[in-house]
């Protein structure tokens, strides 16, 4: 008896100590905070519920993660950055002195990019055994119900966004009629034979009246390209489509498996919550 009571007092007294110190909810005996969820509302521009759930499935990842054993090397990490470094036109060294610039410690990112690899890990694993290859009336019923997916531009009219500061530029983008002192606009209308596919395919991805992601120029300067409107808009053949709709189907189907696979998981998980 006099253990059962002790056994019940220390369970009261973790229960305090983890209210003291902020903890609101645990998955699978993983703590998450009242601060995490909080800052997260922030970062994301998103409700408390949907902050919540995010973290929750993040913890489940973690669990994933572990349960599959996915480790990554330092130098895969290297590999990654120099990767990054590379697509954004950069050296290594610049791009690791601008995420020091930004706050971040070089410790933090390369945590951050080992957690990028280590999801991409299992995402793969998780799919690899459930994934299907579609067949060829499949993509062409896709083809046939989403035809004007398949409508592409000769060329793009845009704002072309320049700052040497990206700070500057993120302003500019958040206020596009405000004149922010660093950042040049001019207008212009770009070919898109003329660029590299994965370029152009940033234009493709970018709607009407929104900005393209940041890109960085020879110059160490920062770009981003207001879209106004696609010119010479023209159908492309279903076997010019395949590759494209085959990675639209591929990508609802992971998409599929893996909210499946989670929410499978979740469904199971012991989820306590201390306090909203």
């Amino acid at each position: 008896m006099k253990k059962n009571i002790c056994f019940l007092c220390l369970c009261v007294l973790v229960s305090q100590a983890e209210i003291i110190a902020g903890v609101a909810i645990r998955v699978n005996g993983h703590a998450i905070t009242l601060s995490e969820i909080s800052k997260l509302q922030t970062q994301m521009k998103i409700s408390k519920k949907a902050a919540i759930d995010m973290l929750i499935n993040e913890r489940l990842k973690d669990d994933e993660i572990e349960r599959f054993k996915i480790s990554i090397d330092e130098f895969k990490i290297d590999e990654e950055i120099s990767q990054i470094a590379a697509n954004a036109n950069l050296s290594k060294d610049a791009l690791l002195a601008k995420v020091t610039r930004d706050g971040t410690t070089l410790q933090e990112y390369r945590n951050k990019i080992k957690k990028q690899l280590q999801t991409k890990e299992l995402m793969q694993r998780i799919l690899a055994s459930n994934i299907s290859i579609s067949s060829e009336d499949e993509l062409l019923s896709y083809y046939t119900k989403h035809k004007k997916e398949f409508l592409l531009p000769s060329s793009v009219r845009v704002v072309r966004y320049t700052a040497q500061n990206e700070g500057n530029l993120q302003n500019a983008i958040q206020s596009p009629k405000t004149t922010i002192q660093g950042v040049q606009k001019i207008n212009e209308t770009i070919s898109l034979s003329s660029l590299s596919p994965q370029i152009a395919q940033v234009f493709l991805n970018t709607p009407n009246n929104e900005f393209t992601p940041v890109l960085t120029t020879g110059g160490n300067s920062f770009v981003s390209f207001l879209v106004k409107e696609r010119l010479g808009e023209k159908a492309i053949s279903f076997d010019e489509a395949k590759p494209l709709i085959n990675q639209k189907i591929m990508a609802q189907k992971e998409q599929s498996i893996i909210t499946e696979h989670f929410n499978k998981i979740r469904s199971s998980a012991n989820i306590i919550t201390l306090r909203e």
